[in-house]
C-alpha cells in the first residue's frame, strides 16, 4: 500500500515536470540578436560616419539572415495603411524600410506592405515610451522576410538624418543566439535524470522492504520452532498437586514468583529442571514465551539437552558462568566425589549448596579432629534463595 502511494506520487510528480519543461520551453523560446551597421556622410563636412552595434532582435518568424540597403522611412511613419507611401530614390535597387511600432496594426501587415514595395528587410523602432526596450516580435505569415527590432532613441536618430536629407545605410547581420537554459536537450536530461533518480529510488525501497519481510519471517520461524521446542519440554516437566501439610503450604511457605500468591491445597504446580516450582497455570504461558524460569534464569531447553538454532543462540544474551582454576575444581572433586556435575551450572546452584550442607554434618559427627575446607560455589542473587537460607537458618 505504500509503495503504491509512494509510486502513484512519483508519476504525478514526473507528468507535472514534463508538462512544465513542455509549457516553459513554449514560452521561452530562444531569440537571435542582429548587429546593425549604420552608416551617413555629412553633406557639409564631407565626413562619413558609421556605427555598428548589436543592438537587434530578429523577430519569432524572421529569417535569421543579413540584409543591406537604403533607409527608407513610409508615410505615414507607422505603415499601416495600404496606400501607404514608400519614396524610393531612382536608381535604388534594395532598401530597408524603417517603420514605427504602433499605428493600429499588426508587425505581419507593416513586414507585408514593406515587402510589396520591394523592401529587402523591414526594421521597426519601438514607442517612445518604451525607452531602450526591444521585444521580440511575432509576425507569422511573412515567409522569409528579414525583420528586426531596435529602440526608440537609435531609431528617431535615424529619422532625424532622414529628414535633413542625409542618405542613410544600413547593414544587417546576425548576431547571437540567446534563450533560457531548458531546451529540447535540457528537457531530455532531466527527463533521464529524474527516471534514472525513480527507479534507484523506488529499487532501494523495495530491496529495503524485501529485506525487513524476510529478518522478520526468518525470526517468526525461529520463534514458531522454539515454541514449538518449549511446548514438548513443558509437557515433560513433573506436575504436582500440593496437599495439606506439605511445606509449601505451611506457615512459612513461598508464594509463586509470578502471580505473588501463597501457595495453598490442591493448586497445581509444575517443577522445573532448576527444582523451582510455580503454579502450572502462571508457569506454563511464561515458558511459552521465554523459556527460562523466572527467579534463576535457568534455560530449560539447554538443561535437557535441545540446543536453539545457531542464529537464536547468536542473538540471545545468556549469563555466563564462572569458571574455576583446575586445582579448585580437583579440591572440590576430592572432597565431594559423589557430586553431579550439574552443579557447575547456576540452575543447581540452590540443591548443591543444600548437599553441601549435608555433607558438612557427616563431617562435623566424624571422629577426625582435621576440619574441612569447603568451597562454596558463588550464585547469582536470587532473593527467593536467600529467604530460603534465612528461614532454615531460623529453624535450625
Amino acid at each position: 500500500m505504500l509503495w503504491g502511494l509512494s509510486a502513484s506520487r512519483w508519476c504525478l510528480a514526473l507528468a507535472t515536470l514534463q508538462q512544465l519543461a513542455t509549457r516553459s520551453g513554449a514560452m521561452a523560446n530562444t531569440f537571435w540578436t542582429a548587429y546593425v551597421n549604420v552608416s551617413f556622410t555629412l553633406p557639409d563636412k564631407n565626413i562619413s560616419v558609421w556605427n555598428m552595434e548589436e543592438s537587434g532582435v530578429y523577430g519569432q518568424d524572421s529569417f535569421i539572415g543579413g540584409a543591406r540597403g537604403r533607409i527608407v522611412t513610409p508615410d505615414p511613419i507607422f505603415g499601416c495603411e495600404p496606400d501607404s507611401v514608400y519614396n524610393v530614390p531612382q536608381g535604388t535597387t534594395m532598401f530597408v524600410a524603417l517603420i514605427q511600432r504602433g499605428g493600429g496594426c499588426t508587425f505581419s501587415e507593416k513586414i507585408n506592405l514593406a515587402k510589396q514595395r520591394g523592401a529587402s528587410a523591414v526594421v521597426v523602432y519601438n514607442l517612445a515610451s518604451a525607452g531602450n526596450e526591444i521585444i521580440q516580435m511575432s509576425h507569422p505569415g511573412t515567409k522569409n522576410a528579414v525583420a528586426i527590432m531596435i529602440n526608440y532613441p537609435k531609431g528617431i536618430e535615424i529619422v532625424k538624418l532622414l529628414a535633413q536629407g542625409i542618405k542613410v545605410y544600413m547593414i544587417i547581420d546576425a548576431g547571437k543566439m540567446h534563450g533560457s537554459w531548458i531546451g529540447s536537450y535540457s528537457i531530455f536530461f532531466v527527463s533521464i535524470a529524474f527516471f534514472v533518480v525513480t527507479a534507484v529510488t523506488v529499487g532501494y525501497f523495495i530491496y529495503y522492504s524485501a529485506r525487513r519481510l524476510r529478518n522478520a519471517r526468518a525470526v517468526n520461524r525461529r520463534q514458531k520452532k522454539l515454541k514449538a521446542e518449549a511446548m514438548k519440554v513443558i509437557s515433560q516437566l513433573e506436575l504436582r498437586t500440593l496437599k495439606q501439610g506439605d511445606k509449601e503450604t505451611g506457615s512459612d511457605g513461598d508464594s509463586c514468583a509470578v502471580c505473588i500468591e501463597v501457595y495453598k491445597p490442591n493448586d497445581t504446580v509444575r517443577i522445573l529442571t532448576c527444582n523451582h516450582l510455580f503454579h502450572k497455570t502462571c508457569i506454563d504461558p511464561w515458558l511459552l514465551e521465554h523459556r527460562t524460569c523466572p527467579m534463576c534464569k535457568c534455560d530449560i531447553l539447554k538443561s535437557l539437552g535441545i540446543e536453539p538454532d545457531v542464529e537464536e543462540a547468536a542473538t540471545e544474551t545468556i549469563p555466563s558462568v564462572p569458571e574455576y582454576s583446575t586445582d579448585q575444581q580437583e579440591e572440590y572433586t576430592t572432597t565431594f566425589p559423589d557430586h553431579d556435575n550439574r552443579s557447575e551450572t547456576v540452575s543447581s546452584g540452590y540443591a548443591s549448596v543444600r548437599e553441601m550442607d549435608e555433607r558438612l554434618g557427616e563431617v562435623d559427627d566424624s571422629p577426625v579432629d582435621t576440619p574441612v575446607q569447603v568451597d562454596v560455589m558463588p550464585h547469582y542473587d536470587n532473593f527467593a534463595f536467600e529467604e530460603d537460607e534465612k528461614s532454615r537458618q531460623a529453624k535450625t
